[in-house]
This record gives C-alpha cells, structure tokens and sequence, in this order.
C-alpha cells in the first residue's frame, strides 16, 4: 500500500459514513503507525472573530468559518501556505517519504507548499494575513495502523493530488469539484495512453 501524506482523501459516493459523507480530507501523515487527516469542507457556526477578538483585543482582520476536521477531539489548527510557520505537510516533504536523515530533507521542507500549526502565537499571527491561504480547524480524521490502508482496498475513498483549488475551495462545492478534477485526470490518463500496436485496432 503506498502511503498517502500530503494528498487529497475524497470520500466515495457509495461512502455512507455520517462522519465523512462527502468529505474532503488534508492527509497530513500517513505511515505504518496510522493516518491523520484534516476534513476541509465541514463549517461550523463559529468564527475567528468570536474566538479572537477577546485575545488580541480587537477583531481580526480574517473572518473565516471554523471548520470541523473529524470526530477525534483536538485542538484548532491552522492548514496555510505561510513558509516556515509551523510543521511542513506539503507533498515534497512526505509523500515520498523523506525523513530527517534524507539528504533532500531541508530542500523539501524549504519547498513545502503546506503546513500546519496548532500554535497559539502562529494562529493569532494568521488571523491577520489576509493575504495568504488558510484554513482554521479544530478537531481531526485519525485511523490506527493499518486502518486506513483496509478502507482504501475496500473502495471507501478515492485519493487526489494535492490541488490548491480544491483545497481552499468553498465548502459548499469542494467535494464535487474534487471529484469531477480526479475523473479528468483518470480520463486524461486514459487519453494520454498511448495506441494500441495490435493491426486489428487500425
């Protein structure tokens, strides 16, 4: 089973779990210990401005919905493009398994185009860069070893490149957009394939 950090996990149509109907997942880790992930496109009634406004003593400049990221308790954390701001999740850095004793090790994470933080300095510094990407999430996905890897034979999910597009999408149509983006890329796939040699097909 390769391992999926740094992609997207989209549920399946045929997914009936109420917890991730048509989810959109950030994989942040996936390895032999387990998986954990971040739900993209679950809103909830809460925003920044009521859960800073009363820290930094005013309103922030960002406004954004929390989102839930899974039914496992967990603190808010923030999935952003600002470099160096808490722990790198991009693709670059785990997707090929690159660990700290790789040589590409400090190259990949100076590249990483994600990264979270669960840090109470980082997250009010976020709170007032409207000019960045971001999304503010408490709770989170987590699956034991092996878990996820059996839900993934099974035909549970469906799994997506890491596209910004999709990522910071509105909620509302994030799962679609999702989902129509992997079925071009698997007929694109197909296209690109190249013609059958056999003299029965000309």
């Amino acid at each position: 089973m390769k391992f999926i950090s740094g992609r997207l996990l989209i549920a399946s149509p045929y997914l009936n779990d109420g917890n991730f109907f048509r989810s959109v997942i950030y994989m942040i880790r996936h390895d032999e210990q387990g998986a954990f992930g971040l739900v993209l496109n679950r809103p909830t009634n809460h925003t920044l401005e009521e859960i800073f406004a009363d820290r930094i003593g005013r309103n922030p400049k960002r406004n954004d919905p929390i989102y839930v990221g899974g039914p496992v308790e967990g603190p808010l954390m923030a999935l952003h493009t600002v470099s160096g701001l808490g722990e790198p999740c991009g693709p670059s850095v785990l997707d090929f398994g690159i660990t700290p004793d790789h040589p590409d090790f400090h190259n990949a994470i100076a590249s990483s185009p994600l990264w979270v933080t669960a840090d109470d300095d980082h997250l009010i510094s976020l709170v007032d860069r409207t000019d960045v990407q971001a999304r503010f999430v408490v709770k989170y996905s987590g699956w034991g070893p092996g878990q996820l890897d059996s839900e993934l034979e099974q035909g549970g999910w469906l799994v997506g490149p890491p596209d910004w597009q999709v990522i910071f999408s509105c909620h509302d149509t994030m799962w679609e957009l999702a989902v129509k983006k992997l079925g071009r890329d698997i007929i694109a796939d197909i296209v690109s394939t190249p013609p059958s040699s056999d003299p029965q097909w000309n």
